[in-house]
């Protein structure tokens, strides 16, 4: 019973704090905008650019073939990565690891396990 009751007050409580939003002071307010305006840099007089009309138009530059190829990957990592990878298979391909294969990924052998005891009945003609 007890709940209930502390539960109301909470509910009470907190429909009244949301009904009287607290706004920051106007001097909290000053000395944020002040830090503010210090933080930032300052303009400086001789880096100021050149009027439209003086400066020449530079067309953007060109994006070259293996930098058009990285962003179609997705990146230098996943090109690495892809690279490897083909590097990695050409040289399994070509070596040919006989006895890590044969053994412990692809066994050949099938014990005598029959996977179609009934397909003799299927091939008989007539």
């Amino acid at each position: 019973m007890s709940d209930d009751r502390d539960d109301f007050d909470l509910d009470r409580l907190l429909t009244r704090a949301a009904a009287a939003p607290a706004a920051p002071s106007d001097a909290l307010m000053e000395r944020v905008l002040a830090d503010a305006l210090a933080l930032q840099p300052k303009p400086h007089a001789a880096s100021a650019p050149a009027p439209a009309a003086a400066r020449p138009a530079v067309p953007p530059p060109r994006r070259g073939f293996w930098e058009a190829l990285t962003e179609a990957f997705g990146g230098r990592g996943v090109l690495a990565g892809l690279g490897a990878a083909a590097v990695l298979g050409l040289y399994v391909g070509y070596v040919d690891p006989g006895g890590l294969m044969a053994d412990r990924l692809m066994p050949t052998e099938t014990g005598g396990l029959e996977l179609m005891p009934a397909a003799e009945l299927f091939l008989t003609g007539g």
